[in-house]
């Protein structure tokens, strides 16, 4: 059925940039016109299910930002797979489907009233389009499952353990498992992309189904967090062997577990890795990049709305003379939603995990 939805899709119109500059120009008073509106609404508790119109505002203000991606890139293969996941996540969570369509005429009603009229009519276009493929997306969305992370046979067990310690809460037996299993950094490498990865990301699938709270979600992050700081030390390389690295999440990007693992596995591997963590201001890390001058940078963008801020980071740093040799990298979750987004970053390479991070940096050394 997805498959249904993206080929159709495929007869969206593209949108001039001039629309999609006004567009993302008046975000925030779109946001605002759709958040009055929709909270007027008499029905609105029965639309959003239990949640608090919070859940309801964060998801307007994340809209805006994706669609502003969406029509500054035409890439309506990338608006279609996240509408389905956004259809299935937020049913699960308590919105009612009929939330979706009257969302949609409330972003309609605000971008006529809000922006110029001339450029309006291809923004309609799209909003009217997901209108009319309301039926066809929920049914799309009842078949959305994410396919599981392929884990080798004998860390399946654990993984499995680990997962359901996180669940739990059990911070102390997530490390004591994570010390009991790693004793060399070939280990870590192993604990990292075949039992936390995966481990996270079933964790994410819990809260879409509705199966565990969004506090349990960010406990697990948490556990993570203090799981790898403790392994890590134990495996740094003290006297590097290669060349300087800048580990990154996009600005706005407040997902840092894959960046951080990434760093981590890189130092490991030799690297002198500076890493920034989540949301560093794009001026401030292009200016430790100036201070710094890397042999490479990595950047993590694992939320589809997060896209243009990352095109705009990478644009600023290759505009940049000093810059001109550092080679660029660009990985994450936002990768796996469309084929175009490949073609659109401008950087030396794409990665899908820290594993290919770290292969990436070796090549360019060696070739260097």
């Amino acid at each position: 059925m997805s498959e249904l939805v993206l080929k159709k899709a495929q007869s969206i119109s593209a949108v001039p940039f001039s629309a999609a500059a006004d567009y993302s120009e008046n975000q925030d008073r779109l946001v605002d016109e759709v958040n009055k509106v929709l909270t007027a609404q008499a029905d609105i508790k029965r639309l959003i299910g239990q949640k608090s119109l919070s859940v309801m505002y964060d998801n307007h203000k994340n809209h805006a930002a994706f669609m502003s991606n969406v029509f500054k890139l035409n890439d309506y293969e990338l608006m279609s797979r996240v509408i389905i996941w956004v259809y299935h996540t937020y049913y699960v969570q308590g919105f009612t489907y009929d939330y979706f369509p009257i969302a949609m005429q409330a972003w309609i009603d605000a971008v006529e009233k809000h922006l110029e009229t001339s450029k309006t009519e291809p923004l309609l276009e799209v909003y009217r389009w997901i209108i009319e493929n309301h039926e066809l997306l929920i049914e799309a969305s009842l078949d959305q499952e994410e396919p599981p992370l392929f884990v080798e046979q004998k860390w399946r067990d654990l993984k499995e353990t680990f997962l359901a310690t996180l669940v739990a809460g059990g911070h102390r037996k997530a490390t004591e498992l994570a010390i009991d299993n790693v004793h060399s950094a070939a280990d870590l490498t192993e604990f990292y992309l075949q039992v936390i990865q995966p481990a996270m990301y079933d964790i994410g699938n819990l809260w879409e189904k509705g199966e565990i709270s969004v506090a349990r979600e960010h406990l697990a992050s948490a556990i993570v967090t203090r799981v790898m700081a403790s392994l890590y030390p134990k495996y740094i390389v003290l006297e590097q062997t290669k060349g300087h690295g800048l580990v990154t999440a996009a600005p706005n990007e407040f997902h840092e577990i894959g960046p951080r693992m990434v760093a981590d596995l890189l130092e490991i591997n030799g690297w002198d890795i500076d890493y920034t963590g989540a949301n560093t201001p794009p001026q401030d890390l292009l200016d430790l990049a100036l201070e710094k001058n890397p042999f490479f940078i990595a950047i993590s963008v694992g939320m589809p709305f997060n896209i243009d801020r990352t095109q705009e980071l990478v644009k600023m740093i290759r505009e940049k003379p000093q810059l001109t040799d550092t080679r660029i990298m660009v990985g994450g979750h936002s990768l796996k939603m469309s084929r175009q987004l490949k073609d659109t970053f401008g950087v030396d390479a794409l990665g899908d995990s820290a594993r290919d991070a770290v292969m990436l940096a070796e090549e360019w050394w060696n070739n260097a």
